[in-house]
This record gives structure tokens, sequence and C-alpha cells, in this order.
């Protein structure tokens, strides 16, 4: 049963909105908190033990006993093969969308002369990607399309797929079916922290990769934050958000039906809506209660769904820029002007026919974003996660160089033999007493 306590109340402060969410934040740092300590004994052991420790959480975990990890091409392609014509052309239709989009992403090299000189930087796609695919209590295939798609845009050498089994040991064929159709030739039954722990070191099985990419429970969550340094991440993934502004022009039903789509990822997910029009707090709340009475849902949750009245549309983005939430609907009589005042989102959805699930399954955009408060600091899932750069210097000119100047930061800095080590180009070296 579907338990969601909803609270509707004016909102006259950003420290009264910050009690409110403390509830959420407490939660997740309690869990975080238990989830680490186990979190450390499956990497050390899998660190240790390779595929016996993967096949000993897989069977405690996932309750299959796994022998063979990766998925044959064959079963790859028929699975594909297995899929309706409908769902072929979805996912052909959404793949060029998503393509689309991430394509303007890809960076490129520069260099240009300086004091007859030559600096830039070139950019580089990493050599190998894990992208994960969460496959617990719902699959999400579409995580696929968001990790993988710009991984090869970049030009990545080798991405590889992460994704738990279920009870029999199989795979979702939706997932293996997208992969199929994306080109990717490996993938593996294997979820969880012992996951993330064999692509950081590699195993028996399991390649080591440079980079891990894409959203999971809390216990991947974990393994990512303790392995970030001996493997790239994309971020620590927290329970989903949004944040919904509303005006009169608003419909107070869809609303109430983007609140409750929010709050179907997690318990922890946090859907708040923010109008200062009191009637349509009140009637988005009357149609919660109505789809929460006659459809319940598969899991009960405790986190409450928020609606606050604001003083006025500008202290709505006062408050969105102070949460900057993963998720920002804009649903106003004027959401092109009032997008401008937004500093701090993941991801924007402007105007009524802009929900939230419209980004999750493919308009365009990467649905891996920034959650808990990262959009203040951090970006979306792009091609430029999948590659780095490398600065470069190329003088032409000794004569051009003030090796002196430069020398002067080594000496203050007491570094003998940088100091050294420039002024020998300088034609000053110090003769060896």
């Amino acid at each position: 049963m579907f338990k969601v306590p909803i609270v509707i109340k004016p909102l006259l402060s950003l420290e009264e909105l910050s009690r409110d969410l403390q509830l959420t934040r407490q939660s997740r740092y309690k869990k975080l908190k238990r989830a680490e300590e186990e979190t450390r004994e499956i990497i050390e052991r899998v660190m240790e033990e390779g595929d016996r420790a993967l096949r000993y959480y897989t069977k405690k975990f996932d309750g299959c006993d796994i022998r063979k990890w990766l998925v044959e091409e064959k079963e790859l392609q028929n699975s594909w093969k297995e899929m309706d014509k409908g769902f072929q052309e979805a996912i052909t239709e959404i793949e060029k969308r998503v393509r689309s989009f991430h394509q303007r992403q890809k960076p490129s090299s520069w260099w240009e002369e300086h004091y007859m000189s030559l600096w830039g930087e070139r950019w580089k796609p990493l050599r190998s990607v894990a992208c994960y695919v969460p496959g617990g209590r719902f699959p999400y295939p579409s995580s696929l399309l968001m990790t993988v798609i710009p991984a090869q845009i970049a030009g990545v050498e080798e991405i590889i797929v992460l994704t738990p089994p279920d009870a029999q040991g199989k795979v979702k064929k939706e997932i293996l079916a997208i992969a199929f159709f994306l080109g990717i030739k490996k993938v593996y039954r294997v979820g969880g922290a012992q996951a993330i722990a064999g692509v950081s070191f590699g195993t028996s099985s399991l390649p080591a990769v440079d980079k891990i990419v894409g959203p999971g429970n809390i216990y991947v969550t974990v393994a990512k934050k303790l392995l970030q340094g001996i493997v790239g991440i994309d971020s620590l993934a927290g329970p989903s958000e949004v944040v919904i502004v509303g005006d009169r022009t608003s419909s107070p039903h869809w609303l109430a039906l983007d609140l409750l789509a929010q709050a179907e990822h997690d318990p922890l997910s946090l859907s708040i809506l923010l109008s200062p029009d009191e009637g349509i707090l009140l009637e988005t709340k009357r149609y919660l209660e109505r789809e929460l009475q006659n459809q319940p849902l598969s899991f009960s949750r405790e986190i409450p769904l928020y609606l606050y009245q604001v003083e006025s549309k500008e202290k709505a983005w006062e408050v969105v820029n102070f949460i900057a939430p993963e998720h920002l609907q804009i649903v106003t009589e004027s959401p092109e002007k009032d997008w401008l005042k937004v500093e701090n989102a993941g991801a924007l959805f402007l105007g009524p026919q802009a929900p939230v699930a419209l980004g999750d399954y493919g308009y365009g955009p990467n649905h891996v974003l920034p959650t808990g408060g990262g959009a203040a600091f951090s970006s979306p899932l792009s091609v430029r996660d999948f590659g780095k750069f490398s600065s470069f210097i190329f003088p032409q000119n000794d004569q051009a160089l003030q090796w002196e100047e430069f020398s002067r930061l080594a000496e203050i800095e007491g570094l003998y033999y940088h100091r050294r080590s420039l002024l020998a180009r300088g034609g000053s070296e110090w003769p060896i007493s």
C-alpha cells in the first residue's frame, strides 16, 4: 500500500525548508552509513578472491548461482529478434533522438601560438568504460541508451555493460535487446557492489575499466564512492528528486501525476510543488489523495510529498536555486521567461507538455543527473565524461622565454633542482662546485 504523507503549507523561509528536508537527508545518511561497512567487506573480498567472491555475493543477493558471467552474443541477438515491432521502432526512434542531442557535445583539441611557442589541449576518449544498468525493483533499459550512446560518440574503445541477474540467472530481455541494437558485445550478468569492485580491480572474468557510469542502488553508490580514485566514476547517485513550479495556469491533475511519477523511483525520492496559488495546491492535493486511494502502488513510502505556497514566483526561484534539484519542471504561464531565473538545476522541463518522464525515456538529453543538491556544482552525464584533456606546451624559441622569471618561484619555494633545470636552459647554469 502506498502510504504518503502530503504536506501542504506556506513556505516562509529557506531555513524552514531546510528543516523539512532534514528527514530525507538524515534517512539517506543513515542508510549510507549502514551500507558502507558491508560494502567495504564486499570490495575487499572481491579484490582478494575475484570470481569466487562475485559468485558468492551474486548467490547471496540475487539468489542465483552464476558460473558464466558474460552473456553470449547469440542471446543478445535473439533478444532483439524476439522483441515486437513496436518495441524495435520505439528504440530506433529514441536512439536517434539521444544520439542527435549528444553528438553536439563532442569536445575537440585546440592549440594556438603564444609568444613564439605553441600551447593547447589535446582531447582523447577513455580506453574502457563500464555502463551499469540497474535491474532491482525496476529495471532501467533506458539507462543503457543514456550511458552507452555518449560513450560511443566520444570514441571509447571498449564499452561493457553490467546488470544484475534475476533469481533464475537471467537478465531482462529488453536490456539485452537494446545492447545488441547498440552494438554492445560484452554484457555481464553481475550487479551490486561486487560488480563495481570487479571492474575496478579486474577478475578472471571481468576486465578492469577506466571509468564506471550509470545509477544503481545504495550499495552501488557506496562502492563507487569508496573506489573513486582507483577507478573513475560519473557521480554518486542519490534518491531521485523533482521540484515543480506551477501557477494558476497549471493542471492540478497533471501536477499530481508528475509528483507521483517521481515518487515511484525510491521511498526516499523527493517531490516538491511550489506555487503562489493556494487553489492550485489544494486541487493538486485532492488529486493526489484520489490517485493514492484508487490506484495504490506496490510499495510503501513514508517520506512526504511537499506542496508549498510561496509568496511569489520570484520566491519560488530562490527556493529552486537553494535546493538545486535533479529535475525542475516549470509549468507556468511563461516558462520561456521564467527559466532564465534558474541557476541550479540538473535538467529543466519547460511547459505543460514536458513531464520529467519524457526526459526519462529518451526525448534527447541525458537522464543521468546530479542529485542531492549536486546540480549546484555538476552537470548531467555527457560525451565530455567519456574522455579527458591533456595540456601541452611546445616552446619554439628559447630566446623568447624569461628563464629568470620562472626560476624566481622555484627559489621562493626552495626547490633547488627546479631552479637549476630552468636556469640551465637560459644559459645561467650554476657551475658544480
